[in-house]
């Protein structure tokens, strides 16, 4: 008779395998593996080419810490944050002129909140010139075997012709982990302090995902939500990879379905494995959506990365999600046509800030709020007009982040709390 433990597996096992469902036909790229063994446990378009977005920046801090281990720079080298780096539209931490920076500082700025400022700062650092680290950026790709990607900017803003695959960005990210070891924390880090500026991880699953311990997010409304997300759970660790998700909910829900399949696969009885599937995704109803079927979920059957089939290349363009995105930023809206955010501010309520824009202090001596330049948190009037034809009850709002000001550099930041967790500090 089988006892009770194995009883709960089957259950468990069978419960993730009985999910169905409705799909569009063109899928969007996922991609389950291990890094330490390079098996693919399942994948969905491996190689059908998609806007990276911020995830582009694993690739700009894995020049970065290349740099660092031949000596190139060291993690407490001054990176200059010039015009054209300060220049750069949200996502930015958004530090005076004048204040220092330093590269550890920066790279962590840069997995944290994706700024895009401290990007284009280490590309600068580290290249000479933005332009000498794209091609970098390149050479790189090619000599560890992204065939299909091609980077334009260090940052991840829309580009037509910076694109990736699911197949490379797993490439790059066993790169990550196989080239650098001592550095994975980096991506695991929720919070950093940076000159009196506290600023949060934007990768949900660091406070959902059993065991998760990076690595980046990514959106823009040509590339949908993007995610490379890493868990490790009794010394074993899986990464999914997915593109092209239609709202930040649903990135995540994916990632962690896609991940507790697949450790559910590695660690039940041999025996069980045959019961455990990927979990189908929820279905979603698109405005423009092509003929829909439905799809059973397929088992799990690893190979190894290199041997996975690759797909012809495309003739069409990549994939490109912009128009069945709901938020005020995409509505109606494909990309590539007017200037956009490399984040929802639709998505960011429950985040923190995405700058701490410096002003100067006033010539009175007062020190005041700080306006913030991104749209996610706009300046508010300091006092309401009221009316006297018409009575109405205010409606009820969020209550504001607080704002933390240093007198001593005249820069403000936007705080919110993250109780238990210890922030890594910098600053003078």
């Amino acid at each position: 008779m089988a006892s009770s433990c194995h009883i709960a597996q089957v259950g468990a096992a069978m419960a993730i395998g009985m999910a169905m469902m409705t799909a569009s036909a063109d899928a969007n790229p996922v991609l389950l593996f291990e890094p330490a063994t390079g098996r693919v446990l399942y994948a969905e378009e491996p190689d059908r080419l998609w806007y990276p977005a911020s995830v582009t920046k694993l690739m700009t801090v894995y020049l970065t810490f290349d740099a660092v281990k031949v000596g190139r720079l060291a993690w407490d080298d001054d990176v200059p944050l010039s015009d054209h780096a300060r220049a750069q539209p949200a996502t930015r931490i958004g530090l005076r002129a004048g204040i220092k920076l330093n590269v550890e500082q920066a790279v962590r700025g840069l997995i944290l909140r994706s700024a895009n400022d401290f990007a284009v700062a280490l590309a600068e650092r580290v290249g000479g010139t933005e332009e000498a680290f794209v091609r970098a950026m390149n050479d790189t790709a090619k000599r560890l075997g992204m065939t299909r990607t091609v980077f334009r900017n260090p940052h991840g803003l829309p580009d037509e012709e910076q694109v990736t695959t699911a197949r490379d960005l797993a490439t790059l990210t066993t790169a990550l982990f196989r080239d650098f070891p001592d550095r994975a924390e980096v991506f695991s880090t929720p919070t950093v302090r940076i000159h009196k500026g506290t600023f949060y991880s934007q990768n949900d699953l660091l406070r959902t995902l059993e065991g998760a311990d990076g690595m980046k997010t990514g959106f823009t409304c040509a590339s949908g939500y993007n995610v490379v997300a890493s868990a490790t759970r009794d010394g074993h660790r899986l990464v999914a990879i997915v593109l092209g998700e239609y709202n930040r909910q649903r990135r995540s829900a994916r990632a962690t379905e896609l991940i507790d399949a697949g450790f559910a696969h590695l660690l039940t009885d041999p025996a069980l494995r045959a019961a455990v599937v990927v979990p189908a995704a929820a279905p979603i109803k698109l405005r423009h959506a092509s003929a829909s079927a439905t799809v059973t979920p397929q088992p799990f059957v690893p190979v190894t990365l290199r041997s996975l089939p690759l797909a012809p290349v495309e003739a069409g363009p990549p994939g490109n999600v912009g128009r069945e995105l709901r938020t005020r930023t995409c509505r109606g809206y494909s990309g590539f046509t007017k200037p956009e955010p490399e984040h929802d501010p639709e998505d960011e309520h429950d985040h923190p800030a995405t700058s701490s824009i410096a002003k100067p202090k006033p010539a009175t001596g007062k020190i005041t709020h700080a306006h913030s330049v991104d749209r996610t948190h706009r300046a508010k009037p300091t006092a309401a007009v009221v009316r006297k034809s018409v009575a109405r009850k205010p409606p009820k709002v969020p209550a504001a982040p607080s704002v933390e000001v240093d007198a001593h550099q005249g820069t403000a930041s936007v705080m919110h709390p993250l109780t238990g967790d210890k922030p890594y500090m910098f600053g003078n």
